[in-house]
């Protein structure tokens, strides 16, 4: 599973790599604890699209129904729970 999770992370970094580096964040510092929201990277559109593309990508639909409202744009947290829920489409 922590292959997957650290797949998960890899994709999330690359969707959102243009915007990471316009807040000065390396994707060799792309860290779990990342608030996507709280560090300006993302909006409420913007993580609208992140969970679009990597549907896109995993070729599976992300039920965020059980994962915390707190969690949601928590880079851990998020991965973890995509591997979670796909983990045929992330192994690959």
């Amino acid at each position: 599973m922590q292959d997957g999770v650290e797949r998960v992370k890899s994709l999330i970094a690359s969707i959102l790599e243009p915007k990471l580096l316009a807040q000065g964040i390396a994707i060799s510092s792309f860290q779990d604890d990342l608030d996507l929201r709280d560090q300006g990277i993302i909006d409420s559109l913007g993580f609208v699209q992140l969970i679009s593309e990597l549907e896109t990508r995993l070729g599976r639909e992300i039920d965020l129904s059980d994962l915390d409202s707190e969690s949601l744009t928590n880079v851990g947290a998020l991965a973890r729970h995509v591997a979670r829920l796909s983990p045929l489409a992330v192994s690959r």
